[in-house]
């Protein structure tokens, strides 16, 4: 895993943290809704698939849920 880490940070491709974080359609693909009341509405409420980036460039979406009062 070691050798991957480095290989990946060489080339600048980077993991990103999408939940409670604002929707964005450019960052995150949302694939359904969640009812939750307790964090904010159009925001991440879950993960489903890790979005990755090269440099500042997005190279996969990260797969999501948001939220919806």
């Amino acid at each position: 895993a070691n050798v991957m880490d480095n290989c990946l940070r060489r080339f600048k491709i980077s993991s990103y943290a999408s939940v409670g974080e604002k929707f964005d359609p450019k960052l995150h693909e949302a694939v359904f809704t969640i009812p939750d009341k307790e964090k904010a509405e159009n925001t991440v409420g879950i993960e489903i698939s890790q979005g990755w980036k090269i440099g500042e460039r997005i190279l996969r979406a990260a797969k999501v849920g948001t939220v919806k009062h």
